[in-house]
């Protein structure tokens, strides 16, 4: 699996996507709100299936969980900006 970085700090955010700090803020949220840590957001995007959506953002189905987010390559590593986090039930 590829070093996975979760920025939940609205830090070095790109400004092509200016939507991010406030998106990433709503996905603490949720993640709270329905019990999923940083450890599964990992999971699910190291192991889940991804949809890649028309915005450019990214699905990951893993378990009973989904995650919305941006994902950026680096050197070593891919820094992801998590959006949303739903449960399998949600759309």
């Amino acid at each position: 699996m590829q070093n996975l970085r979760v920025n939940t700090e609205c830090k070095s955010i790109p400004k092509k996507w200016e939507d991010t700090e406030r998106r990433v803020e709503h996905a603490i949220d949720r993640m709270q709100l329905r019990g999923i840590g940083i450890n599964q957001v990992k999971d699910a995007v190291a192991y889940g299936a991804k949809q890649i959506r028309n915005d450019g953002s990214i699905v990951a189905t893993y378990r009973w969980y989904k995650v919305v987010y941006r994902e950026f390559p680096l050197l070593n590593y891919k820094k992801i900006y998590p959006i949303t986090v739903l449960l399998e039930h949600e759309n």
